[in-house]
C-alpha cells in the first residue's frame, strides 16, 4: 500500500458522486485534457469514461505514477513530473490540486491555451476568488483571478470527503479563459492598491511612488476588476501626456 504524502500535499477524494460530478461538470467529451496529480487513478477512472480526445496525466510523485502506468496503460499518456514545470498544454485541466500551490498553478494555468480548468481547492481560496467588491473577502485575488477567467464555485467539500482528511473544507471551481494574462502596468497598480486597500486610491498608490490627481474617494475594496483597470489605464494616460 501506497502511503500518501504530506509533503506533497495528498488527500485523495473518496466520495464516487463527488468525482463523477467533477469529471461530469469539466465538459471533456472530445477535448484534450490534462489531469493535474492523477494519485491512484480514482478521478483519471472517471475522466475516461466521459471520452475525451485524450488525457495526459501529470503525476510527481514516481510511486503513484508507477501505479498509474500499470492500472491504465496506452489509455492515457502519463507524464511523471511537475505541472508547473510541464510544457504540456490541453483544452481543459482538471486537478485536485495540493492546495499549498493554489496560486501558481492557477496562474500558470492562465498562460496556457486551455480554455477550461476544474479544479478542488481550498475554500476561502475559492471565495476570496469569487469575492464581490465590499465584502470581506475581496482583495487582490478576487480581482486578479476575475480579470483572467469566469470564476464559479460550484460546489463546497467537506474535509471529511478526503483520505486523509486536509484541515480544511474545500470547494470545486469551474475556471472559463478570459485573458492570458494581466498588463504589467495594471498589475503594478492592483498590488499598489490592494497593499493598502483600506486606504483612499489616491493615498493607497502615493506608497508605491504613483502619484495620481482627480481619482474618486474610494478606496481599493469598492471597485471592480473593471474599474481597476480603467483606473489604471486612466493614470497611465495622464502619465504619457506632456506636461
Amino acid at each position: 500500500m501506497i502511503r500518501k504524502s504530506k509533503k506533497l500535499g495528498q488527500h485523495f477524494l473518496n466520495s464516487p458522486y463527488l468525482l463523477e460530478f467533477e469529471a461530469e461538470s469539466a465538459q471533456i467529451e472530445g477535448k484534450a485534457v490534462i489531469e493535474i496529480g492523477g494519485g491512484d487513478g480514482r478521478l483519471t477512472e472517471k475522466l475516461l469514461e466521459k471520452n475525451p480526445k485524450k488525457l495526459t496525466v501529470i503525476e510527481k510523485d514516481s510511486r503513484w505514477a508507477q501505479l498509474l502506468k500499470e492500472k491504465f496503460g496506452n489509455k492515457i499518456h502519463l507524464i511523471e513530473g511537475d505541472f508547473l514545470e510541464s510544457n504540456e498544454d490541453a483544452d481543459v485541466i482538471v486537478g485536485n490540486i495540493p492546495y499549498y500551490i493554489s496560486s501558481p498553478i492557477i496562474f500558470s494555468i492562465a498562460k496556457k491555451k486551455c480554455k477550461r480548468a476544474l479544479l478542488m481547492v481550498q475554500l476561502e481560496f475559492a471565495e476570496r476568488m469569487v469575492a464581490k467588491p465590499k465584502s470581506s473577502k475581496y482583495g487582490r485575488l478576487s480581482v486578479t483571478s476575475q480579470l483572467l477567467f469566469h470564476v464559479k464555485l460550484l460546489k463546497k467539500v467537506g474535509k471529511g470527503a478526503f483520505s486523509p482528511p486536509p484541515e480544511v473544507d474545500s470547494a470545486i471551481i469551474l475556471l472559463d479563459k478570459r485573458a492570458d494574462s494581466i498588463d504589467p502596468w495594471v498589475e503594478k497598480i492592483i498590488l499598489a492598491l490592494f497593499q493598502h486597500k483600506n486606504q483612499m486610491l489616491s493615498k493607497a498608490l502615493s506608497h508605491a511612488g504613483i502619484e495620481a490627481e482627480g481619482l474618486p474617494r474610494k478606496r481599493a475594496r469598492e471597485l471592480s476588476p473593471e474599474e481597476i483597470v480603467d483606473l489604471a489605464e486612466s493614470i497611465r494616460h495622464a502619465a504619457s501626456l506632456p506636461s
